[in-house]
């Protein structure tokens, strides 16, 4: 699974992305709304394996890294997967240095480009911390709106639907 948008490259999971994948979730600014703090190596790993599994039974869909396609730096990643009651969640995370650039919004629009090309998403679901604003920005200007709120232990979290 390879894809593009105007200036990035989208490619599926595989172990070799490892490296820029730690990269991005050992950091603490990219983490706090994620998880709530960087991982350490061993977590990383952990997630990362469970990312590669669950992604190798699905060709359509999974984890990708996101490139610059003029400069080949490592951006981020970006997520497409089923989740609960038959919907499909998006997500992603970028390294600091390219936040406020627009990256965010362009791999959402074009992950929901994607799952319509898919043809079998009806719904897409994206997970937000309430206070993530940047996010929420983001989701509401490709269509997203406020589908629920979700108590996870001492956290709430916010989810956003696009119903394609």
């Amino acid at each position: 699974m390879q894809f593009y948008s105007e200036r990035l490259r989208y490619e599926k999971f595989t172990p070799d992305h490892f490296e820029d994948y730690f990269r991005l979730v050992s950091q603490q600014d990219v983490m706090v709304h994620i998880s709530g703090t960087g991982l350490d190596v061993e977590g990383a790993r952990k997630r990362f394996e469970r990312s590669l599994r669950a992604d190798g039974q699905q060709s359509e869909m999974g984890f990708v890294a996101v490139y610059e396609k003029a400069s080949d730096s490592y951006v981020g990643l970006g997520k497409i997967v089923p989740f609960e009651d038959g919907f499909t969640e998006i997500g992603y995370a970028l390294l600091p240095d390219f936040w406020g650039k627009g990256y965010a919004s362009e791999i959402t629009r074009r992950l929901v480009a994607y799952a319509r090309e898919c043809g079998s998403v009806e719904s897409l679901v994206a997970l937000v911390a309430p206070e993530n604003q940047a996010s929420i920005n983001v989701l509401t200007k490709q269509q997203f709106r406020f589908f629920r709120e979700v108590p996870e232990g001492d956290v709430v979290r916010h989810d956003y639907i696009l119903d394609l």
